[in-house]
């Protein structure tokens, strides 16, 4: 899963859209990695269709047939998208792509033909209730494809989101069968950046069984995960338990260890949902900073 080497970034030219760059572009020069910017032209509704899952060959989906004036606007779209990625992505490894469909069956489509290590992907609501709501796009993703997503901090104003280095990074996890996943990538990034990290047990069913895992107990489950026979891995690393709600708990303790990442699972290794994955959305939307769900 890591390091990132494909990173696929869905543009729809929207404010959230832009102000999400200057994360891409460290990422990508950090790895080392080629970004794939791509673009759902799917206009009208119903009219065309997602690019089709049965090919598995190298060849294109065959083009769809538009009336003269929806071809134009579709040649419009790639000459944007084309000025788009030149312009942002200049100094950086980049291929432009627009396809015909609904833009998350055309996301789980690109991820699966690009071999994509991770979708970087704003969240994106609606006028007022922004605040509120993910995009629906942004929920298919999360919910259908299985590489990591990393999705800006969900605020209702996109242009006070700027990118900072990922110094502090929250690990929410609940100890089990994707523990080992998440503990891995969380560790990676904060090896990577040079973070320190805080490993936050979250499960709400330890109240009623009364069995509340220490912290000695989540620290080994990390060392195990990570290899490390010995205590001390380099990294600072501070642990916590929730005593609140998944979302709003993660969120207090983002605040209070000033994280610029918060890493989750979504339960995919498990082949059902996890706690984390019943919470995810809420996550998100209220985490004060960008989450990657792995």
């Amino acid at each position: 899963m890591m390091p990132f080497h494909r990173i696929l970034f869905p543009v729809d030219f929207s404010e959230a859209a832009i102000a999400m760059v200057p994360s891409v572009i460290e990422m990508a020069r950090r790895f080392d990695a080629a970004v794939t910017v791509l673009n759902a032209f799917n206009l009208v509704r119903d009219y065309s269709l997602a690019p089709s899952f049965e090919d598995t060959g190298d060849s294109e989906p065959s083009a769809i047939q538009y009336s003269p004036a929806l071809q134009k606007l579709r040649d419009q779209r790639e000459r944007t998208l084309d000025e788009f990625a030149r312009k942002q992505f200049s100094n950086v490894s980049h291929s432009v792509k627009i396809e015909d469909g609904d833009p998350a069956l055309v996301i789980q489509w690109a991820v699966q033909r690009e071999n994509t290590d991770l979708i970087m992907m704003p969240t994106k609501g609606l006028g007022r209730f922004r605040r509120l709501l993910l995009g629906s796009v942004t929920a298919k993703v999360l919910h259908d494809v299985t590489c990591p997503v990393l999705t800006s901090a969900h605020e209702p104003d996109p242009t006070l989101i700027s990118f900072s280095s990922y110094r502090s990074i929250v690990c929410a996890v609940d100890l089990n069968s994707e523990t080992e996943t998440i503990f891995r990538a969380a560790a990676f990034l904060a090896q990577t950046y040079g973070a320190r990290i805080c490993l936050l047990h979250v499960d709400p069913s330890f109240k009623e069984n009364g069995q509340q895992p220490t912290a000695q107990e989540v620290r080994h489950s990390f060392d195990q995960a990570l290899g490390v026979c010995t205590p001390g891995t380099g990294l600072d690393i501070s642990l916590r338990s929730l005593d609140a709600t998944i979302p709003e708990g993660i969120r207090q303790i983002a605040i209070e260890q000033e994280a610029n990442l918060v890493v989750v699972g979504r339960g995919h290794t498990r082949g059902t949902f996890s706690r984390a994955w019943s919470h995810l959305y809420t996550i998100i939307r209220e985490s004060p900073c960008p989450v990657l769900s792995v």
